[in-house]
């Protein structure tokens, strides 16, 4: 737990202390929220008194701490079980797949700072830029639901076995709506956005991608950044099949693909947070294990 007496005496020019000073706030107590000793959560209550949270008015509040602190375990459940049995299905075809799981935490952090840049154009609050950077790295579920023999196959595919490839984004779909039903999670908030991401990741914005060929705004932004990031990684990562392209000549084959292949907002993001981005692969680079 937290007690900061005056908020005007820190000089930080954060967004959130800048908001909370610009509304008159004048002290703050900030309560973390754990389950199982996992941490869940932050909480945040803001007074417009200096000192206004002294030991008296904590122990009157802890009631109020206790029970947003279980409502809020209550709704995040759901939210873990979902991801924990995707996950658990993801890891499986990770094993027979060439995207290590340093694959899967660059391209989440990128569709972070994607959507980040790109939030306020295409009204993305805080809540569905969090579920977009959990539910990136479960795109390619589907991918289990695949032959061995296509999914490691070293040469270049075939039309029949580029088809077959094709066909994991409706395999991974069916993943996700039968979890959803077995768990009972129907009221999942922002659920349907995971399904755009598993079903739809491989649309291009000039209609040309699967499986439903839709084109621009109609392909879903959560999508459209997935695509993007996936993209950019599996470009800049090197492959049995390919060297790994640096991120200048990544992003030059992005630029000159936007608006075709790729959602123009969402290159444009990666090119200017490029120092963001190299960090990402700094922070998280491939193992002599992969």
């Amino acid at each position: 737990m937290r007690i900061i007496d005056d908020i005007s005496a820190i000089s930080s020019d954060k967004k959130h202390t800048t908001m909370i000073k610009a509304a008159g706030y004048r002290s703050s107590l900030t309560f973390p929220v754990y389950h199982k000793n996992s941490l869940i959560g932050i909480m945040f209550m803001n007074a417009k008194e200096i000192a206004y949270f002294t030991e008296a008015t904590v122990d009157q509040l802890k009631i109020f701490i206790q029970l947003i602190s279980t409502l809020l375990i209550a709704e995040t459940m759901p939210l873990k079980t979902l991801k924990g049995a995707v996950a658990t299905a993801r890891e499986f075809s990770r094993i027979k797949d060439e995207e290590t799981g340093a694959h899967l935490s660059r391209m989440s952090h990128y569709a972070c700072v994607i959507a980040l840049d790109v939030g306020e154009k295409h009204d993305l609050n805080d809540e569905m830029i969090e579920y977009i950077f959990q539910f990136t790295p479960l795109h390619d579920v589907g991918k289990v639901g695949v032959p061995d023999n296509i999914i490691l196959k070293k040469g270049k595919l075939t039309n029949d076995e580029r088809a077959v490839v094709q066909t994991h984004v409706h395999i991974g779909k069916g993943i996700i709506d039968t979890m959803v039903e077995k768990f009972d999670l129907d009221g999942l908030d922002n659920v349907q956005m995971l399904k755009n991401i598993v079903l739809h990741h491989h649309e291009c914005v000039d209609g040309s991608g699967y499986p439903d060929g839709l084109k621009g705004e109609a392909i879903p932004i959560e999508a459209r950044i997935t695509s993007t990031a996936d993209v950019f990684d599996a470009l800049t990562s090197k492959r049995p099949y390919k060297d790994a392209w640096s991120n200048r000549k990544a992003l030059a084959f992005m630029e000159q693909h936007k608006g075709k292949m790729f959602d123009s907002d969402c290159v444009d993001a990666l090119i200017s947070n490029k120092q963001i981005v190299k960090g990402i692969q700094e922070r998280f680079k491939e193992d002599s294990l992969g």
